[in-house]
């Protein structure tokens, strides 16, 4: 749902469930290389499959960068927010 979020988000010219679609394809592709968290496998076959199915360049990376934003790096903030407050109570 996220990639789907990221693609309407950006205006991608593909509709809802093909996104998704193209999704699960990339996820299939990107399982037979694994790679911790699916980086970079995922990443270029995502974005290979929404070019192919006629999303611009730009568009595709900018919902790959998105969707890995929302998914992989913005849940690292409330951590190290908890981790800082454990190491200054020094309970760690």
């Amino acid at each position: 749902l996220v990639v789907v979020a990221v693609a309407q988000a950006v205006r991608l010219p593909l509709d809802a469930p093909r996104v998704a679609l193209l999704y699960l394809a990339a996820s299939s592709a990107a399982a037979l290389l694994p790679t911790p968290g699916g980086l970079g496998s995922l990443d270029a076959a995502l974005a290979f499959a929404l070019t192919t199915a006629g999303a611009p360049g730009s568009g595709a990376a900018s919902t790959v960068l998105g969707y890995r934003l929302l998914t992989v790096w913005l849940p690292l903030v409330p951590g190290l927010l908890v981790l800082g407050l454990l190491i200054r109570r020094r309970a760690l």
